[in-house]
């Protein structure tokens, strides 16, 4: 596309692996939902810092700004050195600059920055809730829609799921304000769309496309409701909840349409990238007025940094695109596409007989989960052991006489004992020393 946001796939798309080969030696891996790369945080320092790969730093590296400067920096160094530049370290000549007066620059650059790069990421943040948010908005339809129709009428429910799928893919197709023809065959092929709904869906603007596949469903879903009141007298309200997840829908796509048509004002941006410029270039002429060539590499670390987080501040402002922090859209929409999907044709175990045959076999939970511990070496942070869980010597040795009967009256066993070799605690308890009657014991081991 003119943007370069997306480009049309390159030959077929290869089918997907089935069977066994799909899922032999596959590793349960968490979903990706930040970004395109992940990383590990305990690295350690001088690794992670002196990567390049996944970084801004070759970004800057590409900058022609960066290597100009860099060499008006060298340039003056060797003038320096060579004894032809002596007057800018003499105080009161017309080419001295003291570092006071650059680190007042320095301060006010460093402020505007922070700043910018402070409200990036908020926009960034802030697109990221939304378009999840839009995908889970989906899921919540479809479950409610088919919960209410989905034993009545089956094609109320893939039609009007099908015109929301349809919208939600078109949004992000018209990213940069157009639909590729090959974007229109791959709707047609997926089967959300039909040939006269893209004849009328092709002649309208972005924001009417969305807007109109969001009113298809939403009448679609008004009359599967009505259905739904006179087949199973469901609660008419039920209508206003399914129609306020399709207002939330066309809401989550009006916002992000209008976050991206607000950036920061160019006026604040051009005066960012002034003060960053000047800033370096005052860096480049100190520097290079020092005898030590260690200089130079503070030089070029502090222009990287500067320069660097403008690169990332400026990723952060369009994260649909294809910048290393962008939004992984494309593994989104797989993902979103097949849930969509199973949540609308999957079939369950009680959906034939609305449960009848399992609901007459279920049967009580066990007594153990009462002192299961979750969780426990499977790669989480254990949890430290229970005061009182059965493996404690406490459970065994330690309780008083009202623990005993309480506990004989929970599970049954028997009744309440009295506890033998029972002596005083220094607040009053009486509790038990060490030996217990054989039936708290018994209770103890089970």
């Amino acid at each position: 596309s003119v943007s370069g946001r997306r480009a049309p796939p390159e030959g077929p798309a290869s089918a997907p692996a089935t069977g066994a080969a799909a899922t032999a030696h596959a590793p349960a891996a968490m979903p990706n939902y930040t970004g395109n790369f992940h990383y590990d945080e305990k690295a350690g320092y001088l690794v992670t810092a002196f990567r390049l790969r996944h970084t801004v730093i070759l970004a800057v590296l590409r900058r022609k700004a960066f290597w100009i400067m860099l060499a008006f920096h060298m340039l003056v160094h060797i003038a320096h050195v060579h004894g032809a530049w002596e007057q800018c370290l003499v105080r009161g000549s017309d080419w001295f600059v003291g570092w006071h007066e650059i680190n007042v620059i320095s301060a006010i650059t460093t402020f505007f920055e922070v700043f910018y790069t402070n409200e990036c990421w908020k926009r960034y943040n802030t697109l990221y809730y939304m378009t999840r948010m839009m995908l889970a908005i989906t899921y919540d339809f479809i479950v409610d829609f088919r919960l209410l129709i989905g034993r009545i009428s089956r094609p109320h429910l893939r039609l009007s799921s099908r015109y929301m799928m349809s919208s939600v893919m078109l949004f992000f197709y018209e990213m940069d304000d157009v639909v590729q023809p090959y974007e229109w065959d791959q709707l047609l092929r997926l089967g959300l769309l039909k040939e006269e709904e893209i004849s009328i869906l092709r002649e309208l603007t972005p924001a009417e496309k969305t807007m109109y596949l969001v009113h298809w469903a939403a009448d679609v879903a008004s009359l599967g409701h009505a259905l739904a009141v006179e087949k199973i007298k469901a609660p008419p309200n039920l209508r206003k909840d399914l129609l306020d997840r399709l207002r939330e829908l066309r809401h989550q796509h009006s916002q992000v349409r209008d976050i991206l048509g607000l950036p920061v004002p160019f006026q604040y941006f051009h005066l960012l990238n002034f003060m960053i410029v000047m800033n370096l270039l005052l860096w480049a002429y100190w520097m290079g007025c020092a005898l030590s060539p260690l200089y130079t590499v503070v030089y070029a670390a502090a222009s990287m940094v500067f320069m660097g987080m403008m690169e990332l501040a400026s990723a952060f402002a369009d994260p649909f695109g294809t910048d290393e922090v962008d939004f992984p859209v494309g593994a989104w929409l797989t993902e979103w596409l097949k849930q969509c999907m199973t949540l609308m044709e999957y079939e369950y175990p009680g959906e034939a007989d609305e449960w009848k045959a399992i609901l007459e076999k279920e049967a009580r939970l066990s007594k153990e989960l009462i002192n299961v511990d979750i969780f426990m070496d499977c790669g989480f942070a254990d949890s430290p052991r229970r005061p009182g869980s059965l493996d404690s010597p406490r459970f065994a040795t330690d309780w008083t006489s009202e623990d005993v009967r309480l506990a004989h009256r929970l599970f049954g066993v028997g009744a309440a004992p009295r506890a033998s070799g029972t002596s005083s605690s220094s607040d009053g308890e009486t509790q038990t020393s060490g030996v217990v009657s054989a039936s708290a014991k018994e209770l103890a081991s089970a």
